[in-house]
């Protein structure tokens, strides 16, 4: 999207209605095309704003409902050279506003999602890309026809010119006059008038050239080199430019004047000599031929970007087979209801986000979630559409259908984060935009120049005047054909779309340029404990047995008197027992106590578990009292288990670390960032989990607000600061920090505010994202670099800077394979992310 102000401003307005409606838009090849399209989209009565992205070939439009007409805007498209119609499933967003009030840069990137993600529950969302695919496709097949007739026509053209090239030579004329003398001792009469003869030899050879070299030139540039002399004179009416701009002038030039070459060779003039100016048609054809070739490689990168948006739509199957009036038929899924039972039976895709109803099995989330093990399901269970059963079958009740399912929400995200523009590819969007005409004013100083001063640089040609206009119409046409402004435009979205696809399938979204480039920088990391380091979920840790009990006597009633608690305690006991496999038979009697623990009978005996003094009916012994002194101590949680109010052992729990987290925080620190932890926990425990993993710095009894102070006051000593957090009570802390990172969850994906969401708890995930970002970031400065170097080396070059020095020229042919490469070469170095992201 580009950059620029809207053309209407708001400011001052009486509070008016407005919505914001999408238009799909093709054609578009690079971030010139898209500032053409927004300059045209904004110059329309009513528009407020128009934000345009060319990567996925949609223009979103912000208009006064009373005074703007989409259709109206879709054709105001089509006269700039651009197919556009408008996206009915697009019009979403309406609201009354005035445009008094001013957002901050933060407030401004969450509304541009906010307003971009208005119309989400969108079941078409993926058809865009099939739609862009297909466009993308046909337009290769017809670049692919005319590449091959342009191809095979250019082969003879090269060679006619390369033969006949001694003919517009600088001795062509004495060597004509040498012949014509020799034929002129052979034949007397020739002696009478050997300008004539000269004149005649001469035309005829050139002349014979010249037909042939036309007719071999014209179905190239007329024919294959068509789209682009229509884009450019489209854009002519509507006073935007753009690469076909720029090439349609280049090719033109070379081929106009060659025409008219040939056409004054029609009309010699008798007595004067007649050796003509020199011609391009190999030019010409040449330059047409390879910017076709280009394209069609461009166009054929260009879909590999999208096969993250691609991959992750085609997950949802086409149908669903639904449980109706007690019998199972096979539906679209798109006429799956909210409340259906579908039956996802082994191997298939599940269609939609439910909650199993029957059966049990294993999916395979790793699409989703980036998890390599598949995740048991049973009654109760959520399940997401686009995961993959397993060989259990499954029946679930449809919870979120269309556009509201999880898998809908990630496509949309990642398209949104593919258009979103980082702070660094703004320059590159201001040149693009203003590139085009500054080319333009460079081909006609480097014309005025050469003619002006080229006499003296060729002072020792026959005609140096002819020689200099020569090289001042080569020299500016090679400035036209050689700058390339799809390389600057390209530089940084095809590295944001390819880096965003990475990150989605290993289960991390990234919402955007801005929040990659900000990521890309940091050098702190705080953590929340919970969900990040820790599981979050208690887990018996050490078991001490009293009083002669072994330890599956001390788990099998522990666990058979909490069978019946919802405490996370219970649970991680009964958990524990079922680990080991020990059956854990049913109790009677069961009661909980406040502040104290539960107690219930099992196998005719009271067992009770809790705090000493609940489960101890006799004095609390030395070595209870010990044992729970030394667990406190560890910061574990630590409870008493009697039988008949004798203690048989005492059982530690602690939250457990998630296996990854020591490896993942030694990862982060490798990069040369500073890790933290904060959590609401007291400050024995916060210690003991921060010791265990390898972090130093601990917050410790920190409320959500206290913990936004902290990422304030690290802002303030110059760190860039990204925060990890649940996204729910770490709110304030995530919208303080440079990133927040949330960790997400198939309920709450898409509410979350953070510039990035995990899709499954670990610091491995934020080490993954980290790691990406910086890929991205050195990409994205590869491409710049070299679409700025490109062009500030390639254009003086073009224009004739080293002729005074070497005599060389890069001509108009080179300047037409070097134009080609320099987009190509960009989208492929940010392919390359695919492989070395991850390293």
């Amino acid at each position: 999207m580009t950059e620029e102000r809207p053309a209407h401003s708001t400011e001052g307005s009486p509070v008016v209605g407005t919505e914001v409606c999408e238009l799909k838009v093709d054609g578009m090849t690079c971030a010139s095309c898209a500032a053409s399209v927004t300059r045209v989209l904004r110059a329309q009565p009513g528009v407020l704003d128009a934000q345009v992205d060319f990567m996925m070939g949609r223009a979103q439009v912000k208009i006064e409902s009373a005074k703007a007409d989409p259709r109206k805007l879709a054709k105001a498209v089509e006269a700039a050279g651009y197919q556009a119609r408008v996206n009915p499933s697009g019009r979403a967003v309406r609201d009354s506003h005035t445009a008094h009030g001013r957002h901050s840069t933060h407030e401004s990137h969450h509304a541009h999602h906010a307003s971009a993600g208005a119309h989400v529950h969108n079941p078409d969302a993926p058809s865009r890309v099939e739609e862009l695919d297909a466009w993308t496709r046909k337009e290769m097949r017809s670049v692919r026809l005319k590449l091959i007739v342009a191809a095979i026509l250019c082969i003879p053209l090269i060679w006619i010119a390369m033969s006949s090239h001694h003919l517009w030579g600088a001795g062509a004329s004495q060597e004509a006059m040498h012949a014509a003398s020799a034929d002129a001792q052979v034949n007397p009469s020739a002696a009478v008038a050997p300008k004539l003869a000269h004149q005649h030899q001469s035309t005829n050879s050139q002349f014979l050239s010249l037909v042939i070299q036309l007719a071999l030139a014209t179905p190239i540039v007329v024919w294959c080199g068509s789209a682009i002399f229509r884009v450019a004179w489209k854009g002519m009416w509507q006073r935007t430019a753009n690469m076909d701009s720029l090439v349609a002038l280049g090719v033109g030039a070379a081929y106009g004047w060659s025409a008219f070459v040939f056409v004054s060779g029609l009309f010699p003039r008798m007595g004067r000599a007649s050796v003509l100016p020199p011609v391009y048609f190999e030019a010409a054809g040449v330059i047409v031929t390879l910017v076709l070739l280009g394209r069609w490689l461009e166009m054929r990168a260009t879909i590999r970007t999208r096969d993250a948006v691609r991959g992750l739509a085609a997950l949802q199957p086409a149908m669903a087979r639904v449980r109706r009036n007690a019998a199972e038929i096979d539906v679209p899924v798109a006429e799956v209801v909210i409340g259906d039972l579908v039956v996802v039976r082994p191997g298939d895709r599940v269609p939609v986000d439910g909650m199993v109803e029957e059966g049990s099995s294993e999916l395979d989330q790793s699409m989703l979630t980036g998890e390599s093990v598949p995740v048991t399901k049973r009654a109760g269970d959520e399940v997401f559409a686009g995961t993959l059963n397993g060989v259990g079958a499954i029946v679930l009740r449809a919870k979120k259908v269309g556009g509201d399912t999880v898998l809908q929400q990630i496509v949309k995200m990642v398209q949104d984060a593919q258009s979103d523009r980082a702070p660094v590819a703004r320059l590159a969007d201001r040149v693009s935009a203003w590139f085009t005409f500054a080319v333009l004013g460079a081909a006609v100083f480097t014309f005025v120049a050469w003619i002006a001063l080229g006499r003296g640089a060729f002072a020792a040609e026959s005609d140096p005047t002819a020689a200099a206009i020569e090289m001042a119409f080569t020299s500016a046409i090679t400035v036209l054909i050689i700058a390339c402004p799809c390389a600057l435009g390209l530089a940084t979205p095809t590295a944001i779309m390819v880096a965003t696809g990475v990150a989605a399938r290993r289960g991390i979204l990234m919402k955007g340029g801005a929040a990659i480039e900000a990521l890309s920088g940091v050098n702190a990391v705080v953590l929340d404990k919970t969900g990040t380091v820790t599981a979050g979920k208690p887990v018996v840790s050490q078991i001490h047995v009293v009083n002669g009990a072994d330890e599956r006597t001390l788990l099998t009633a522990a666990a058979s008197a909490e069978r019946s608690s919802e405490h996370p305690l219970g649970e991680a006991i009964v958990r524990a027992a079922l680990d080991r496999d020990i059956t854990v038979p049913a109790a009677i009697d069961f009661h909980a106590t406040v502040g104290g623990g539960v107690s219930a009978t099992v196998n005719g005996k009271r067992v009770r578990i809790g705090t000493p003094e609940f489960a101890c009916e006799r004095p609390v012994s030395a070595s209870i009292t010990e044992l729970m002194t030394t667990e406190r101590n560890a910061a574990r949680t630590a409870v008493v288990v009697s039988v008949e109010g004798e203690a048989i052992g005492v059982i530690a729990m602690a939250d457990a670390l998630l296996p990854d987290a020591r490896e993942a925080v030694a990862a982060i620190r490798a990069m040369g960032i500073d890790v933290s932890m904060a959590s609401g926990d007291d400050q024995r425990v916060a210690e003991r989990i921060a010791h265990e993993v390898g972090i130093e710095r601990v917050y410790a009894g920190i409320l959500p607000g206290g913990k936004a102070k902290i990422i304030t006051d690290m802002r303030s000593r110059g760190q860039r600061v990204v925060m990890v957090g649940d996204g729910v009570n770490d709110a304030p802390a995530l919208a303080s920090a440079d990133v927040g990172i949330a960790i997400g969850s198939g309920a709450d994906i898409a509410a979350h505010a953070a510039d990035v969401v995990l899709m499954r708890p670990g610091v491995l995930r934020v080490a993954e994202a980290i790691t990406i970002a910086r890929a991205t970031m050195r990409t994205v400065r590869q491409n710049l670099w070299w679409a700025f170097g490109y062009n500030i080396v390639g254009i003086p070059l073009a224009a004739g800077a080293l002729w005074p020095l070497t005599h060389w020229n890069p001509g108009p042919m080179v300047a037409a394979v070097a134009m080609s490469v320099s987009s190509v070469a960009v989208v492929t170095n940010s392919l390359r992310l695919r492989r070395t992201a991850m390293r």
